[in-house]
C-alpha cells in the first residue's frame, strides 16, 4: 500500500469533526481569511475588500455573481496578468460547458485542492473505516478499481485543465509524483496523455486482479457501464486472458495492444477460476464473485439516479456504497454523510463561505442566510465564496436541509434551477420530472428502464416527448402523461387548460442510451464527469433518438 490510507482517513474525520462543530465560527473565519488575502487583487480592490468586517457589509458590498461576472477576470488570468480573482495563482482550470456552447474555464487554487485531497478524498477513506470497525486495513485499502480516467491535458500557456472530477488526480501528478501502486491499473491508463475508450483494457486489469478491494468512479453509470461489459464480453474476455490475446474486433489502438500484451501476459489459470464462477445471464452478485474482498464501491448515485443504483445492486449485492460528494465546476464543498447513505452531504465548513437564499413554492427569496441560520425541512438555492476566486457565486442548485452534522447542514440536492422543461409556462423542474418517472416505473412495472425527454412543439399545442428503453407498455403515453400531472400543479393547470398536449412516447431499443454515450465519446466527449442524459436540448440529441425510435419502430415492423 503506498498511500497511508488509515491515517489520511482518521485525519480527515478529525478534522470534520472539528470544523462541523465549530461550523459558524469557522464560516467567519474563512470569510475573514478569503477577503483578507485577496484585498489587493483587481476583483477585491473593485468592492473594497480591505473595508470589510462583517458578514452584513459583505453582502451589502459584494454582488450575487453568476460566470459571466468573472469572465473578463478569467480571460486576463489565461492571458498571463497576475492577481485578478486571487492573489495566489490557479494551479488548474476546470472546463465546463456554457449555456451558448462555448467553454468556461473555472479557475482552481491549491487551496482548494487541498481541501479536495484532506476533506473529501481522505474523507471517504475514514468514512469506510468507520464503517467497517472490525475490519483490518490491510483487507480495506487493497487494490482500487478507478473505472475513470485523468488525461494530462493542458492550455496553450502550459496550465493544467480539463473537468473537475479529474483534476485532483492530474493535480497530485503535475510534477509526475504520483504514485498509482494502488490501483488495479498501470499509472498509464489512469493517466493516459489522450483521452481514449480504455473499457476494454480497464476490465482486463480489473478482471485479473483478485485482490480489488473498492470499485471508485465519480456516478455510478461509469460503474454500471464497466460491469455491463464484463457481463456482455464474458466469454471473450476470458478467452484473451487466457491466451494473452486482444481480440481483433476490440476498438484498441496498436499501441494499447503491444502495452498489453507486455502487461498482461497469458493467465489460463485465472481464466478458469473467473470461468467457474458461474455468472448468471443477468449478472447477479457478479462483482461479489468475482472479487470477494470487495468492501465498498464509490460514486454519486441515489433518487436523481435509480436506476444505476439498482444495477449495482444487481451486480454486488449488499456491497456498500459511499455517494461520494455533491459538487460542481466551482466548487467540490460536501461528502457524503456515510457509507450507504444516498441523497445526503455534508456541506464542509472549511470549503468556502456558504449562503442560502430562500426558496418556496419555486420562488426564491433574495434575502441571504448563513449556515448558522437554516432549518431543517426548508429549501434553499445555495450561494458559494471559494478560494478560488468565486464570491457570492449562485449555484443555481436547489438544496434541502436534511439534518445537521455538528453545526454543519447536511443537504440533499433538489434540482438545478435552470433544468427545466417549459412549453406553456409550468416550468417544470428536473425533481419534479424524476418523481414522476419513479410513479410511472412503480405503476407499469417498468423498473430499471431508461429515459429521456425533449419540449416537442411539432405539434399544437407543444407537448413532452418521452423516449424509453425499456419493453413497450402499451398505455404508457396515458400513465406518464397522469402522472407527470401528480408530480407538477403547473402542468396539471396547463394540461386542464389545454394549453399542453398529452406527454407522448416513443420507445428505443436496448442498448441505446449506451450507444448514445459512445458517440459522445466518440465526438471527444470526455465522459468521466458526464451525467446521464434527461433532458435533450439540443437538435444533435434528439435526431439520435428520434433515429433509434424509427429503428425500433422498423423492427417491430418487420
Amino acid at each position: 500500500m503506498k498511500t497511508d490510507y488509515p491515517s489520511l482517513g482518521r485525519a480527515a474525520l478529525e478534522t470534520l469533526t472539528r470544523t462541523t462543530e465549530q461550523a459558524c465560527r469557522v464560516q467567519r473565519e474563512q470569510l475573514e481569511s478569503i477577503l483578507r488575502r485577496n484585498a489587493h487583487t483587481r476583483y477585491g480592490a473593485r468592492y473594497s475588500f480591505s473595508g470589510i468586517g462583517s458578514v452584513q457589509t459583505f453582502q451589502q458590498q459584494v454582488p450575487l455573481s453568476r460566470y459571466e461576472d468573472y469572465e473578463p477576470y478569467i480571460q486576463r488570468l489565461l492571458a498571463g496578468q497576475k492577481a485578478q480573482l486571487t492573489q495566489e495563482e490557479p494551479v488548474y482550470y476546470a472546463i465546463t460547458s456554457g449555456s451558448t456552447g462555448t467553454p468556461k474555464y473555472v479557475p482552481v487554487t491549491r487551496e482548494d485542492m487541498e481541501v479536495h485531497y484532506r476533506s473529501i478524498y481522505g474523507g471517504v477513506f475514514g468514512m469506510v473505516q468507520r464503517h467497517f470497525p472490525q475490519v483490518l486495513s490491510s483487507q480495506l485499502f487493497g487494490k482500487i478499481w478507478e473505472t475513470g480516467e485523468f488525461a494530462d491535458t493542458r492550455l496553450p500557456g502550459g496550465q493544467l485543465c480539463g473537468i473537475r472530477s479529474a483534476s485532483l488526480y492530474q493535480w497530485l501528478d503535475r510534477d509526475g509524483g504520483f504514485d498509482a501502486g494502488d490501483y488495479c491499473v498501470p499509472k498509464e491508463v489512469l493517466l493516459p496523455d489522450t483521452l481514449e475508450d480504455l473499457t476494454y483494457l480497464k476490465a482486463r486489469f480489473a478482471l485479473a486482479e483478485p485482490g480489488i478491494t473498492a470499485i471508485h468512479s465519480v456516478f455510478l453509470h461509469r460503474v454500471v457501464r464497466q460491469l455491463d461489459y464484463i457481463r456482455e464480453h464474458w466469454d471473450l474476455l476470458l478467452r484473451d486472458m487466457a491466451q494473452g490475446t486482444v481480440d481483433p474486433g476490440v476498438p484498441l489502438t496498436d499501441r494499447w495492444r503491444q502495452s498489453l500484451a507486455r502487461w498482461l501476459p497469458a493467465d489460463p489459470r485465472r481464466a478458469a477460476q473467473l470461468r467457474a464462477l458461474g455468472i448468471e445471464k443477468d449478472g447477479a452478485n457478479m462483482a461479489r464473485k468475482i472479487w470477494p474482498g470487495l468492501r465498498y464501491i464509490l460514486g454519486i448515485g441515489g433518487e436523481h439516479f435509480p436506476q444505476y443504483t439498482q444495477a449495482v445492486r444487481r451486480y454486488a449485492g449488499d456491497v456498500p456504497i459511499h455517494h461520494f460528494i455533491y459538487g460542481a465546476s466551482e466548487g467540490f464543498l460536501s461528502i457524503a454523510a456515510g457509507v450507504d447513505v444516498p441523497d445526503a452531504y455534508i456541506l464542509l465548513p472549511e470549503a468556502g463561505f456558504f449562503e442560502f437564499l430562500p426558496v418556496e413554492d419555486g420562488q426564491t427569496e433574495e434575502t441571504p442566510r448563513t449556515m448558522g441560520e437554516v432549518e431543517r425541512g426548508k429549501r434553499y438555492e445555495l450561494v458559494f465564496t471559494n478560494h478560488s476566486g468565486l464570491y457570492r457565486y449562485r449555484m443555481q442548485d436547489v438544496l434541502e436541509v436534511v439534518d445537521f452534522y455538528g453545526q454543519a447542514p447536511v443537504v440533499r440536492f433538489c434540482y438545478r434551477i435552470h433544468q427545466v422543461l417549459n412549453v406553456a409556462d409550468e416550468k417544470l423542474n428536473t425533481e419534479q420530472l424524476q418523481a414522476a418517472f419513479d410513479a410511472f416505473t412503480r405503476q407499469t412495472g417498468l423498473e430499471g428502464a431508461a429515459f429521456c425527454v425533449q419540449e416537442d412543439f411539432s405539434t399544437h399545442p407543444g407537448r413532452y416527448l418521452f423516449y424509453l428503453e425499456a419493453a413497450p407498455y402499451p398505455d404508457a403515453a396515458r400513465v406518464l402523461d397522469g402522472c407527470l400531472c401528480r408530480a407538477s400543479l403547473g402542468y396539471r393547470g396547463c394540461r386542464e387548460m389545454g394549453d399542453i398536449a398529452p406527454a407522448a412516447v416513443r420507445f428505443v431499443p436496448p442498448g441505446s442510451f449506451a450507444q448514445y454515450e459512445a458517440a459522445l465519446a466518440g465526438q471527444g466527449r470526455r465522459m468521466a464527469q458526464y451525467k446521464p442524459v434527461r433532458v435533450l436540448h439540443n437538435a444533435w440529441s434528439r435526431n439520435f433518438f428520434a433515429a433509434q425510435a424509427d429503428r425500433m419502430k422498423g423492427m417491430k415492423t418487420g
